[in-house]
Protein backbone atom coordinates (compact mmCIF):
# COMPACT_ATOMS: atom_id res chain seq x y z
CA UNK A 1 0.00 0.00 0.00
CA UNK A 2 1.32 3.42 -0.97
CA UNK A 3 2.21 5.90 1.68
CA UNK A 4 0.38 9.19 2.01
CA UNK A 5 3.40 11.01 0.60
CA UNK A 6 3.48 8.69 -2.42
CA UNK A 7 -0.28 9.05 -2.95
CA UNK A 8 -0.02 12.83 -2.83
CA UNK A 9 3.02 12.79 -5.14
CA UNK A 10 1.26 10.59 -7.72
CA UNK A 11 -1.89 12.67 -7.53
CA UNK A 12 0.03 15.92 -7.93
CA UNK A 13 2.09 14.40 -10.75
CA UNK A 14 -1.04 13.38 -12.65
CA UNK A 15 -2.52 16.82 -12.16
CA UNK A 16 0.68 18.47 -13.26
CA UNK A 17 0.97 16.33 -16.40
CA UNK A 18 -2.69 16.94 -17.21
CA UNK A 19 -2.39 20.71 -16.71
CA UNK A 20 0.85 20.98 -18.70
CA UNK A 21 -0.63 18.90 -21.50
CA UNK A 22 -3.69 21.17 -21.60
CA UNK A 23 -1.51 24.28 -21.73
CA UNK A 24 0.65 22.77 -24.47
CA UNK A 25 -2.42 21.81 -26.51
CA UNK A 26 -3.88 25.28 -26.07
CA UNK A 27 -0.58 26.91 -27.05
CA UNK A 28 -0.22 24.70 -30.13
CA UNK A 29 -3.86 25.26 -31.06
CA UNK A 30 -3.45 29.00 -30.63
CA UNK A 31 -0.29 29.02 -32.77
CA UNK A 32 -1.93 26.92 -35.51
CA UNK A 33 -4.98 29.17 -35.39
CA UNK A 34 -2.83 32.29 -35.69
CA UNK A 35 -0.86 30.90 -38.64
CA UNK A 36 -4.02 29.85 -40.44
CA UNK A 37 -5.61 33.21 -39.67
CA UNK A 38 -2.59 35.06 -41.06
CA UNK A 39 -2.66 32.94 -44.21
CA UNK A 40 -6.43 33.48 -44.60
CA UNK A 41 -5.97 37.21 -44.05
CA UNK A 42 -3.29 37.36 -46.76
CA UNK A 43 -5.53 35.41 -49.12
CA UNK A 44 -8.53 37.63 -48.29
CA UNK A 45 -6.45 40.74 -48.94
CA UNK A 46 -5.35 39.31 -52.28
CA UNK A 47 -8.94 38.43 -53.21
CA UNK A 48 -10.21 41.90 -52.23
CA UNK A 49 -7.37 43.49 -54.21
CA UNK A 50 -8.15 41.39 -57.33
CA UNK A 51 -11.88 42.15 -56.95
CA UNK A 52 -11.15 45.85 -56.72
CA UNK A 53 -8.83 45.60 -59.71
CA UNK A 54 -11.67 43.98 -61.71
CA UNK A 55 -13.56 47.25 -61.36
CA UNK A 56 -10.53 49.23 -62.55
CA UNK A 57 -9.96 46.84 -65.49
CA UNK A 58 -13.59 47.21 -66.63
CA UNK A 59 -13.21 51.01 -66.69
CA UNK A 60 -9.91 50.71 -68.52
CA UNK A 61 -11.47 48.40 -71.11
CA UNK A 62 -14.33 50.88 -71.60
CA UNK A 63 -11.82 53.68 -72.16
CA UNK A 64 -9.91 51.53 -74.67
CA UNK A 65 -13.19 50.63 -76.40
CA UNK A 66 -13.96 54.34 -76.82
CA UNK A 67 -10.51 54.92 -78.35
CA UNK A 68 -10.61 51.84 -80.62
CA UNK A 69 -14.09 52.66 -81.93
CA UNK A 70 -13.08 56.23 -82.71
CA UNK A 71 -9.83 55.59 -84.59
CA UNK A 72 -10.40 58.59 -86.83
CA UNK A 73 -10.08 60.90 -83.81
CA UNK A 74 -7.74 58.88 -81.61
CA UNK A 75 -5.51 57.12 -84.15
CA UNK A 76 -2.31 57.31 -82.11
CA UNK A 77 -4.02 56.21 -78.88
CA UNK A 78 -5.77 53.36 -80.73
CA UNK A 79 -2.48 52.01 -82.07
CA UNK A 80 -0.91 52.29 -78.63
CA UNK A 81 -3.73 50.45 -76.85
CA UNK A 82 -4.47 47.80 -79.54
CA UNK A 83 -2.13 45.16 -78.10
CA UNK A 84 -2.79 46.10 -74.47
CA UNK A 85 -6.55 45.82 -75.12
CA UNK A 86 -6.39 42.06 -75.76
CA UNK A 87 -4.14 41.40 -72.77
CA UNK A 88 -6.33 43.45 -70.44
CA UNK A 89 -9.48 41.67 -71.69
CA UNK A 90 -7.85 38.26 -71.13
CA UNK A 91 -6.79 39.20 -67.57
CA UNK A 92 -10.25 40.60 -66.80
CA UNK A 93 -11.93 37.40 -68.07
CA UNK A 94 -9.45 35.16 -66.22
CA UNK A 95 -10.09 36.91 -62.90
CA UNK A 96 -13.86 36.73 -63.36
CA UNK A 97 -13.74 33.00 -64.13
CA UNK A 98 -11.47 32.50 -61.12
CA UNK A 99 -14.06 34.13 -58.84
CA UNK A 100 -16.78 31.89 -60.27
CA UNK A 101 -14.67 28.71 -59.85
CA UNK A 102 -13.39 29.71 -56.41
CA UNK A 103 -9.74 29.59 -57.46
CA UNK A 104 -7.65 32.61 -58.52
CA UNK A 105 -4.41 32.07 -60.45
CA UNK A 106 -3.24 35.69 -60.75
CA UNK A 107 0.27 36.45 -59.38
CA UNK A 108 -0.15 33.43 -57.09
CA UNK A 109 -2.69 30.65 -56.68
CA UNK A 110 -5.30 31.49 -54.05
CA UNK A 111 -8.46 29.67 -53.09
CA UNK A 112 -11.49 31.97 -52.96
CA UNK A 113 -13.90 31.41 -50.09
CA UNK A 114 -17.21 32.21 -51.73
CA UNK A 115 -20.20 32.23 -49.45
CA UNK A 116 -23.67 31.42 -50.79
CA UNK A 117 -24.43 35.14 -50.91
CA UNK A 118 -21.28 35.92 -52.91
CA UNK A 119 -21.98 33.01 -55.27
CA UNK A 120 -25.45 34.41 -55.85
CA UNK A 121 -24.04 37.91 -56.49
CA UNK A 122 -21.42 36.48 -58.90
CA UNK A 123 -24.08 34.59 -60.87
CA UNK A 124 -26.18 37.76 -61.04
CA UNK A 125 -23.09 39.61 -62.30
CA UNK A 126 -22.15 36.96 -64.88
CA UNK A 127 -24.79 37.89 -67.55
CA UNK A 128 -23.67 41.53 -67.41
CA UNK A 129 -20.03 40.40 -67.70
CA UNK A 130 -20.81 38.22 -70.71
CA UNK A 131 -22.63 41.08 -72.48
CA UNK A 132 -19.66 43.40 -72.02
CA UNK A 133 -17.15 40.68 -72.96
CA UNK A 134 -19.05 39.80 -76.16
CA UNK A 135 -19.00 43.42 -77.33
CA UNK A 136 -15.34 43.86 -76.36
CA UNK A 137 -14.39 40.74 -78.35
CA UNK A 138 -16.18 42.18 -81.38
CA UNK A 139 -13.99 45.29 -81.09
CA UNK A 140 -10.86 43.19 -80.49
CA UNK A 141 -11.50 41.00 -83.56
CA UNK A 142 -12.57 43.99 -85.69
CA UNK A 143 -16.03 42.45 -86.17
CA UNK A 144 -18.06 45.40 -84.88
CA UNK A 145 -20.20 46.50 -87.83
CA UNK A 146 -22.03 49.15 -85.81
CA UNK A 147 -19.33 50.60 -83.53
CA UNK A 148 -21.69 53.13 -81.96
CA UNK A 149 -24.18 50.46 -80.96
CA UNK A 150 -21.41 48.20 -79.60
CA UNK A 151 -19.97 51.09 -77.56
CA UNK A 152 -23.40 52.03 -76.21
CA UNK A 153 -23.95 48.40 -75.13
CA UNK A 154 -20.58 48.37 -73.33
CA UNK A 155 -21.12 51.68 -71.53
CA UNK A 156 -24.71 50.80 -70.60
CA UNK A 157 -23.70 47.52 -68.95
CA UNK A 158 -20.48 48.91 -67.48
CA UNK A 159 -22.28 51.01 -64.87
CA UNK A 160 -24.35 47.98 -63.80
CA UNK A 161 -21.15 45.91 -63.66
CA UNK A 162 -19.42 48.53 -61.48
CA UNK A 163 -22.36 48.74 -59.06
CA UNK A 164 -22.58 44.95 -58.68
CA UNK A 165 -18.79 44.63 -58.41
CA UNK A 166 -18.80 47.26 -55.63
CA UNK A 167 -21.29 45.14 -53.69
CA UNK A 168 -19.15 42.01 -54.20
CA UNK A 169 -15.99 43.80 -53.01
CA UNK A 170 -17.82 45.11 -49.95
CA UNK A 171 -19.16 41.59 -49.23
CA UNK A 172 -15.66 40.04 -49.55
CA UNK A 173 -14.31 42.70 -47.19
CA UNK A 174 -17.19 42.19 -44.73
CA UNK A 175 -16.75 38.42 -44.64
CA UNK A 176 -12.99 38.85 -44.19
CA UNK A 177 -13.59 41.05 -41.15
CA UNK A 178 -16.07 38.53 -39.81
CA UNK A 179 -13.48 35.73 -40.08
CA UNK A 180 -10.87 37.88 -38.34
CA UNK A 181 -13.31 38.69 -35.53
CA UNK A 182 -14.20 35.01 -35.19
CA UNK A 183 -10.51 34.06 -34.86
CA UNK A 184 -10.03 36.88 -32.38
CA UNK A 185 -12.87 35.55 -30.20
CA UNK A 186 -11.49 32.02 -30.33
CA UNK A 187 -8.04 33.28 -29.41
CA UNK A 188 -9.48 35.25 -26.50
CA UNK A 189 -11.26 32.12 -25.30
CA UNK A 190 -7.99 30.12 -25.48
CA UNK A 191 -6.19 32.87 -23.61
CA UNK A 192 -8.79 32.92 -20.82
CA UNK A 193 -8.70 29.14 -20.65
CA UNK A 194 -4.91 29.18 -20.43
CA UNK A 195 -5.01 31.74 -17.61
CA UNK A 196 -7.63 29.64 -15.81
CA UNK A 197 -5.43 26.56 -16.07
CA UNK A 198 -2.48 28.55 -14.72
CA UNK A 199 -4.56 29.63 -11.76
CA UNK A 200 -5.60 26.04 -11.10
CA UNK A 201 -1.98 24.99 -11.29
CA UNK A 202 -1.12 27.57 -8.67
CA UNK A 203 -3.82 26.27 -6.31
CA UNK A 204 -3.59 22.52 -6.91
CA UNK A 205 0.04 21.97 -7.82
CA UNK A 206 2.45 24.79 -6.98
CA UNK A 207 1.25 25.38 -3.44
CA UNK A 208 1.12 21.67 -2.32
CA UNK A 209 4.48 20.94 -3.93
CA UNK A 210 6.06 23.83 -1.99
CA UNK A 211 5.34 21.89 1.20
CA UNK A 212 6.64 18.54 -0.03
CA UNK A 213 9.22 18.84 -2.80
CA UNK A 214 11.28 21.96 -3.53
CA UNK A 215 12.55 20.41 -6.72
CA UNK A 216 9.00 20.11 -8.07
CA UNK A 217 8.43 23.79 -7.21
CA UNK A 218 11.49 24.74 -9.25
CA UNK A 219 10.21 22.76 -12.23
CA UNK A 220 6.80 24.36 -11.96
CA UNK A 221 8.38 27.83 -11.91
CA UNK A 222 10.28 26.98 -15.10
CA UNK A 223 7.06 25.74 -16.63
CA UNK A 224 5.37 29.00 -15.71
CA UNK A 225 8.16 30.97 -17.37
CA UNK A 226 7.72 28.85 -20.51
CA UNK A 227 4.02 29.63 -20.51
CA UNK A 228 4.74 33.34 -20.14
CA UNK A 229 7.03 33.10 -23.12
CA UNK A 230 4.22 31.46 -25.09
CA UNK A 231 1.93 34.28 -24.05
CA UNK A 232 4.51 36.78 -25.28
CA UNK A 233 4.63 34.96 -28.61
CA UNK A 234 0.86 35.14 -28.76
CA UNK A 235 1.04 38.85 -27.99
CA UNK A 236 3.55 39.36 -30.81
CA UNK A 237 1.28 37.40 -33.12
CA UNK A 238 -1.62 39.63 -32.06
CA UNK A 239 0.48 42.70 -32.85
CA UNK A 240 1.31 41.32 -36.30
CA UNK A 241 -2.35 40.60 -36.91
CA UNK A 242 -3.25 44.19 -35.94
CA UNK A 243 -0.61 45.51 -38.34
CA UNK A 244 -2.06 43.31 -41.08
CA UNK A 245 -5.50 44.76 -40.40
CA UNK A 246 -4.12 48.30 -40.64
CA UNK A 247 -2.42 47.42 -43.94
CA UNK A 248 -5.69 45.98 -45.24
CA UNK A 249 -7.53 49.20 -44.33
CA UNK A 250 -4.82 51.24 -46.06
CA UNK A 251 -5.07 49.11 -49.20
CA UNK A 252 -8.85 49.52 -49.21
CA UNK A 253 -8.56 53.31 -48.89
CA UNK A 254 -6.03 53.44 -51.73
CA UNK A 255 -8.36 51.33 -53.85
CA UNK A 256 -11.29 53.70 -53.25
CA UNK A 257 -9.10 56.69 -54.11
CA UNK A 258 -8.00 55.00 -57.32
CA UNK A 259 -11.64 54.27 -58.24
CA UNK A 260 -12.57 57.92 -57.62
CA UNK A 261 -9.73 59.16 -59.82
CA UNK A 262 -10.67 56.69 -62.57
CA UNK A 263 -14.27 57.99 -62.43
CA UNK A 264 -13.05 61.58 -62.79
CA UNK A 265 -10.80 60.69 -65.74
CA UNK A 266 -13.59 58.81 -67.47
CA UNK A 267 -16.14 61.59 -66.89
CA UNK A 268 -13.70 64.23 -68.11
CA UNK A 269 -12.93 62.24 -71.26
CA UNK A 270 -16.63 61.77 -72.01
CA UNK A 271 -17.36 65.48 -71.52
CA UNK A 272 -14.45 66.51 -73.75
CA UNK A 273 -15.56 64.03 -76.40
CA UNK A 274 -19.11 65.42 -76.31
CA UNK A 275 -17.91 69.01 -76.67
CA UNK A 276 -15.59 68.10 -79.54
CA UNK A 277 -18.44 66.30 -81.30
CA UNK A 278 -20.70 69.31 -80.81
CA UNK A 279 -18.06 71.61 -82.30
CA UNK A 280 -17.70 69.33 -85.30
CA UNK A 281 -21.45 69.09 -85.88
CA UNK A 282 -21.82 72.86 -85.43
CA UNK A 283 -19.12 73.51 -88.06
CA UNK A 284 -20.63 71.01 -90.47
CA UNK A 285 -24.09 72.54 -90.09
CA UNK A 286 -22.79 76.10 -90.49
CA UNK A 287 -20.22 75.50 -93.23
CA UNK A 288 -21.98 72.70 -95.06
CA UNK A 289 -25.77 72.61 -94.85
CA UNK A 290 -25.96 76.33 -93.95
CA UNK A 291 -24.01 77.36 -97.05
CA UNK A 292 -26.08 75.10 -99.30
CA UNK A 293 -29.33 76.53 -97.88
CA UNK A 294 -28.04 80.06 -98.42
CA UNK A 295 -27.24 79.17 -102.02
CA UNK A 296 -30.69 77.71 -102.41
CA UNK A 297 -32.20 80.96 -101.11
CA UNK A 298 -30.16 83.01 -103.59
CA UNK A 299 -31.32 80.85 -106.48
CA UNK A 300 -34.87 81.19 -105.24
CA UNK A 301 -34.51 84.99 -105.19
CA UNK A 302 -33.44 84.89 -108.83
CA UNK A 303 -36.61 82.99 -109.72
CA UNK A 304 -38.73 85.71 -108.14
CA UNK A 305 -38.06 88.02 -111.13
CA UNK A 306 -39.44 85.47 -113.60
CA UNK A 307 -43.11 85.67 -114.63
CA UNK A 308 -45.53 83.11 -113.13
CA UNK A 309 -48.23 81.43 -115.17
CA UNK A 310 -50.86 81.99 -112.52
CA UNK A 311 -51.41 82.97 -108.86
CA UNK A 312 -51.20 79.36 -107.74
CA UNK A 313 -47.60 79.13 -108.96
CA UNK A 314 -46.75 82.42 -107.25
CA UNK A 315 -48.28 81.24 -103.96
CA UNK A 316 -46.40 77.94 -104.19
CA UNK A 317 -43.15 79.86 -104.81
CA UNK A 318 -43.80 82.10 -101.77
CA UNK A 319 -44.43 79.04 -99.56
CA UNK A 320 -41.25 77.51 -100.95
CA UNK A 321 -39.24 80.65 -100.09
CA UNK A 322 -40.77 80.78 -96.60
CA UNK A 323 -39.85 77.13 -96.00
CA UNK A 324 -36.24 77.85 -97.05
CA UNK A 325 -36.03 80.78 -94.60
CA UNK A 326 -37.45 78.65 -91.77
CA UNK A 327 -35.00 75.86 -92.57
CA UNK A 328 -32.07 78.30 -92.54
CA UNK A 329 -33.23 79.70 -89.19
CA UNK A 330 -33.70 76.22 -87.72
CA UNK A 331 -30.22 75.20 -88.91
CA UNK A 332 -28.74 78.37 -87.39
CA UNK A 333 -30.52 77.64 -84.08
CA UNK A 334 -29.28 74.03 -83.97
CA UNK A 335 -25.71 75.15 -84.78
CA UNK A 336 -25.91 77.83 -82.08
CA UNK A 337 -27.15 75.34 -79.44
CA UNK A 338 -24.39 72.90 -80.30
CA UNK A 339 -21.57 75.44 -79.96
CA UNK A 340 -22.27 79.20 -80.19
CA UNK A 341 -19.45 81.03 -82.02
CA UNK A 342 -19.84 83.97 -79.64
CA UNK A 343 -18.51 81.81 -76.79
CA UNK A 344 -15.23 81.23 -78.63
CA UNK A 345 -14.97 84.76 -80.02
CA UNK A 346 -16.17 86.99 -77.15
CA UNK A 347 -16.16 84.80 -74.04
CA UNK A 348 -18.51 83.55 -71.36
CA UNK A 349 -20.26 86.80 -70.42
CA UNK A 350 -21.37 87.62 -73.96
CA UNK A 351 -22.43 84.01 -74.62
CA UNK A 352 -24.66 83.81 -71.52
CA UNK A 353 -26.16 87.21 -72.27
CA UNK A 354 -27.09 86.02 -75.78
CA UNK A 355 -28.44 82.75 -74.31
CA UNK A 356 -30.80 84.62 -71.96
CA UNK A 357 -32.04 86.85 -74.79
CA UNK A 358 -32.65 83.82 -77.00
CA UNK A 359 -34.51 82.04 -74.16
CA UNK A 360 -36.75 85.09 -73.66
CA UNK A 361 -37.54 85.19 -77.39
CA UNK A 362 -38.31 81.49 -77.80
CA UNK A 363 -40.28 80.87 -74.59
CA UNK A 364 -42.92 82.48 -72.41
CA UNK A 365 -40.34 83.30 -69.74
CA UNK A 366 -38.78 86.74 -69.36
CA UNK A 367 -35.14 86.13 -68.47
CA UNK A 368 -33.02 89.00 -67.11
CA UNK A 369 -29.24 88.99 -66.97
CA UNK A 370 -26.81 90.72 -64.59
CA UNK A 371 -23.04 90.51 -64.53
CA UNK A 372 -19.88 92.24 -63.34
CA UNK A 373 -17.90 89.82 -65.47
CA UNK A 374 -17.03 92.27 -68.25
CA UNK A 375 -14.85 90.92 -71.04
CA UNK A 376 -12.64 88.78 -68.82
CA UNK A 377 -11.56 85.53 -70.50
CA UNK A 378 -11.01 82.24 -68.70
CA UNK A 379 -9.60 79.01 -70.07
CA UNK A 380 -11.81 77.47 -72.74
CA UNK A 381 -12.69 74.36 -70.71
CA UNK A 382 -14.00 76.45 -67.79
CA UNK A 383 -16.01 78.74 -70.08
CA UNK A 384 -17.58 75.84 -72.01
CA UNK A 385 -18.59 73.98 -68.84
CA UNK A 386 -20.10 77.07 -67.18
CA UNK A 387 -22.00 77.85 -70.38
CA UNK A 388 -23.34 74.27 -70.53
CA UNK A 389 -24.45 74.48 -66.89
CA UNK A 390 -26.38 77.68 -67.60
CA UNK A 391 -27.83 76.20 -70.80
CA UNK A 392 -28.94 73.01 -69.01
CA UNK A 393 -30.50 74.99 -66.16
CA UNK A 394 -32.50 77.20 -68.54
CA UNK A 395 -33.65 74.19 -70.56
CA UNK A 396 -34.89 72.50 -67.38
CA UNK A 397 -36.63 75.71 -66.38
CA UNK A 398 -38.46 75.89 -69.72
CA UNK A 399 -39.52 72.24 -69.57
CA UNK A 400 -40.50 71.83 -65.91
CA UNK A 401 -40.74 75.07 -63.91
CA UNK A 402 -43.89 76.73 -65.39
CA UNK A 403 -42.17 80.01 -64.52
CA UNK A 404 -42.91 83.44 -66.02
CA UNK A 405 -39.77 85.21 -64.87
CA UNK A 406 -36.17 84.13 -64.36
CA UNK A 407 -32.86 85.74 -63.55
CA UNK A 408 -29.29 84.82 -64.42
CA UNK A 409 -26.41 86.44 -62.50
CA UNK A 410 -22.73 85.93 -63.39
CA UNK A 411 -20.26 87.38 -60.90
CA UNK A 412 -16.49 87.36 -60.71
CA UNK A 413 -15.49 87.42 -57.06
CA UNK A 414 -12.02 87.58 -55.59
CA UNK A 415 -11.87 83.87 -54.85
CA UNK A 416 -14.32 82.34 -57.32
CA UNK A 417 -16.66 82.64 -60.30
CA UNK A 418 -20.32 82.52 -59.20
CA UNK A 419 -23.29 81.64 -61.44
CA UNK A 420 -26.87 81.99 -60.12
CA UNK A 421 -30.01 80.90 -62.00
CA UNK A 422 -33.37 81.49 -60.29
CA UNK A 423 -37.05 81.47 -61.35
CA UNK A 424 -40.52 81.99 -59.87
CA UNK A 425 -41.83 78.58 -60.97
CA UNK A 426 -43.41 75.67 -59.12
CA UNK A 427 -40.13 74.24 -57.81
CA UNK A 428 -39.87 70.51 -57.26
CA UNK A 429 -39.61 67.82 -54.61
CA UNK A 430 -35.94 66.86 -54.30
CA UNK A 431 -36.81 63.30 -53.19
CA UNK A 432 -39.05 62.87 -56.22
CA UNK A 433 -36.32 64.15 -58.51
CA UNK A 434 -33.77 61.73 -57.09
CA UNK A 435 -36.09 58.76 -57.46
CA UNK A 436 -38.01 59.44 -60.65
CA UNK A 437 -36.69 62.11 -63.00
CA UNK A 438 -33.01 62.54 -62.31
CA UNK A 439 -32.13 61.03 -65.69
CA UNK A 440 -34.35 63.45 -67.59
CA UNK A 441 -33.80 66.76 -65.78
CA UNK A 442 -30.08 67.13 -66.52
CA UNK A 443 -28.99 67.60 -62.89
CA UNK A 444 -26.42 64.75 -63.02
CA UNK A 445 -24.66 66.38 -66.00
CA UNK A 446 -24.53 69.72 -64.17
CA UNK A 447 -23.24 68.10 -60.99
CA UNK A 448 -20.59 66.16 -62.92
CA UNK A 449 -19.32 69.32 -64.64
CA UNK A 450 -19.14 71.19 -61.32
CA UNK A 451 -17.28 68.30 -59.68
CA UNK A 452 -14.74 68.09 -62.51
CA UNK A 453 -14.12 71.84 -62.17
CA UNK A 454 -13.52 71.45 -58.43
CA UNK A 455 -16.49 73.65 -57.53
CA UNK A 456 -19.72 73.47 -55.53
CA UNK A 457 -23.37 73.49 -56.58
CA UNK A 458 -26.29 74.31 -54.30
CA UNK A 459 -29.93 73.71 -55.31
CA UNK A 460 -32.81 75.30 -53.41
CA UNK A 461 -36.17 74.11 -54.74
CA UNK A 462 -39.32 74.60 -52.68
CA UNK A 463 -42.79 73.97 -54.01
CA UNK A 464 -44.52 77.17 -55.16
CA UNK A 465 -41.42 79.23 -54.29
CA UNK A 466 -39.36 78.62 -57.38
CA UNK A 467 -35.90 77.19 -57.87
CA UNK A 468 -32.46 78.69 -57.26
CA UNK A 469 -29.25 77.09 -58.49
CA UNK A 470 -25.91 78.48 -57.29
CA UNK A 471 -22.60 77.33 -58.78
CA UNK A 472 -19.22 78.46 -57.44
CA UNK A 473 -15.98 77.62 -59.23
CA UNK A 474 -12.65 78.65 -57.65
CA UNK A 475 -10.41 80.97 -59.71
Amino acid sequence: MLTLEQQVTQRLTRLYILALTAVAILSIAGQVLIQESLEDTLNDAHVVNIAGRQRMLSQRLSKMAILLTNTDRFSEEARFYQKDFGETLALWSKCHEGFLKGKLEVEREVGVKNSSKINQMLHELNPVFLKIKTQLELILNHQASDKKKVLEEILTNERLFLNKMDLIVFQYDLESHERVNRVRNIELFLFVLTISILLLEGLLIFKPLAAYIKEVISKLINSEEALQQKNQELSISNQKLTEMQRDLVKITEEKYELVRKEDNVRSSALMEGQEEERRRLSRELHDGIGQMLTGLRLHSEKLKSLPFANDKQRKTFEEHSKLIEETIEATRMVSFNLMPPILTDFGLGAAIRLLTEYTSQTSNIQVSYESNYGQTRLNSNLEVNLYRIAQEALNNMIKHSKATEAKVVLKKNKADIELNISDNGVGFDEKYVKKETIINNGLPNMQTRVRLLGGQMDIQAKSAKGTRITVKIPN
